[in-house]
């Protein structure tokens, strides 16, 4: 179940782990430096242009990390409306994607036979996670990055309906997600972003 039933590789869930908090951290980091370029000093104020482990992980987001092998950083404060606040919310997930990238390139150029395979299983293992992380994240449910973009940039209606989602509280979170998981829609974006990092990977000859 999650990252724990890798437990039996003791090498491997640790770099898996350590791989896929830090992804946690490179989200945070990415959103805070678009808001920062956006001019919204809010982020670098707080130290999430910091890599303050303190600053961004939350440590029940690292419990369901290692737990559920899905978890979630602290968030990242920003101001921004508008075309602005809505890139900088999506950066976010985009932020996800960059790990995995960089996680599967290290994966793939570390050398066979030296005994690292353990540790370029556990980084695709960690590459999988933040596929998973930008996958969820993307969708338009509060308080992930796609709601956030729906309050920056969507019309009054839409906010409003993000409103009444949000009243569901963490009942109504998991419910929309389990519909989302067993419609097949959570999997086709997630095969869909895993396809993409794939292409990326053959265009630089890596896979």
């Amino acid at each position: 179940m999650g990252l724990l039933a890798l437990l039996s590789q003791p090498l491997v869930f640790l770099v898996a782990f350590a791989a896929s908090a830090f992804g946690l951290v490179v989200h945070n980091l990415v959103q805070a430096w678009v808001a920062d370029r956006f001019g919204d000093s809010l982020p670098r104020r707080m130290g999430f242009l910091t890599l303050d482990a303190k600053v961004h992980l939350d440590p029940l987001g690292l419990l369901f990390l290692a737990l559920l092998g899905f978890g979630w950083p602290k968030s990242v404060p920003f101001r921004l409306n508008g075309r602005k606040g809505l890139i900088a919310a999506l950066s976010g997930p985009v932020g996800f994607l960059l790990a995995a990238f960089v996680y599967l390139v290290i994966a793939a150029l570390l050398p066979g036979g030296l005994g690292l395979e353990p540790i370029a299983h556990g980084l695709r293992v960690a590459a999988g996670v933040m596929v998973v992380e930008a996958t969820v994240f993307l969708f338009p449910v509060p308080p992930l990055d796609g709601a956030r973009a729906v309050y920056a940039a969507g019309s009054y209606e839409a906010r409003r309906f993000m409103d009444r989602l949000a009243s569901y509280g963490p009942i109504g979170f998991i419910v929309i997600f389990l519909v989302l998981s067993y419609t097949g829609v959570l999997g086709a974006v997630q095969a869909g972003l895993m396809g993409f990092l794939q292409t990326l990977l053959r265009l630089v000859g890596l896979y």
